[in-house]
């Protein structure tokens, strides 16, 4: 279950839980600046919500902050609010919602929206440096069995998977045995 912490007072605090999707979340509320601080510091946080109406220099800064340690945060601002402090928070990296129910659950949806192409990315990148590390080994052992033994590209190639085949090992296993012997 995902921690969201909400820096807001009770009743605006239910208003802003009520636009989630019941039991997915677990809800914390901060209702000052210092205990928003030690939350974020103390809990592992997948979204912070700051109510910032009516509008405060310490909204802000919370916000700031939660984006600072890496979680999404989101700035509820009033409707005449939302367009300027859209662009001032951009480079902090902090959402900015107008305070309707109807906008702050656009801009959560586009949070999680961001989220699920960034574990993709993630997912993806681990993949090829996977990828890239196989083939940086094998890389390696065609290079030292050009070196030690006079083959050229493809005959190491297929000296590999010869000693593949008769040790019954996987490719990687036998470029890394060759690695560990000629090196």
């Amino acid at each position: 279950m995902e921690t969201v912490l909400v820096a807001a007072g009770r009743v605006r605090c239910v208003e802003i839980q009520r636009l989630f999707y019941p039991g997915r979340y677990a809800f914390v509320r901060a209702e000052s600046e210092r205990e928003a601080r030690m939350q974020i510091l103390d809990l592992s946080l997948s979204l912070v919500i700051v109510d910032g109406v009516p509008a405060g220099r310490e909204s802000k800064d919370i916000a700031v902050f939660a984006a600072s340690q890496g979680i999404d945060t989101l700035l509820v601002v009033s409707e005449e609010a939302a367009g300027h402090m859209a662009e001032t928070m951009l480079k902090y990296g902090v959402y900015v919602a107008a305070s309707g129910s109807e906008s702050i659950s656009t801009a959560v949806g586009v949070i999680c929206v961001a989220k699920e192409k960034i574990r993709k990315t993630e997912e993806k990148n681990r993949k090829l440096l996977g990828r890239l590390k196989n083939e940086k080994l094998l890389t390696e052992a065609k290079c030292l069995l050009a070196a030690k033994k006079g083959l050229c590209e493809s005959e190491a190639h297929n000296y590999i998977e010869k000693k593949a085949m008769n040790c019954r090992i996987s490719l990687l296993d036998a470029a890394m045995n060759i690695v560990s012997e000629l090196s």
